[in-house]
């Protein structure tokens, strides 16, 4: 009786620890949009980088700062830790692609890009599964916006 006792205890005591512990992935970024962009900057616009099937695997935001500055921040929220195709892009002008700047690479945690946008603004960003183009890809664009 007392070994059967003993057995339980030591069964229900590991369920205990593996129910309490997080699930395996389930870390979170260490990162936010106004601490990448840095001092000045404020959210004012999020879009959440989905897959085709919904999943959700990160957040692309636009911060703004007094003077007409814009930062893209795409913040991983899977693949945390693991370089994975990373971008983000602020579209500044629609008719002259060359006043575009982006960030693109195989990034562990977010790729942000900061830029001088006085006036509409276009933003976009995603998080792949892979590095470089082959697999499967969540992403954010934003329609025109933010004109000063």
């Amino acid at each position: 009786m007392r070994l059967l006792r003993r057995t339980l205890v030591a069964v229900l005591s590991v369920a205990a620890v593996l129910t309490a512990a997080p699930p395996a992935g389930a870390a979170t970024n260490p990162y936010t949009p106004a601490e990448v962009c840095g001092s000045g900057y404020r959210i004012i616009s999020s879009l959440p980088a989905k897959t085709d099937g919904g999943s959700k695997w990160g957040g692309v935001y636009l911060l703004y700062k007094s003077g007409g500055y814009n930062c893209v921040v795409t913040i991983k929220w899977s693949f945390i830790g693991v370089a994975t195709d990373t971008f983000a892009g602020l579209y500044r002008d629609s008719e002259d692609t060359t006043k575009n700047v982006f960030d693109r690479g195989n990034f562990k945690y977010y790729a942000v890009v900061r830029g001088y946008a006085p006036l509409c603004v276009r933003y976009a960003g995603w998080v792949g599964d892979k590095t470089g183009d082959a697999g499967t890809d969540a992403v954010a664009i934003s329609d025109w916006g933010w004109c000063d």
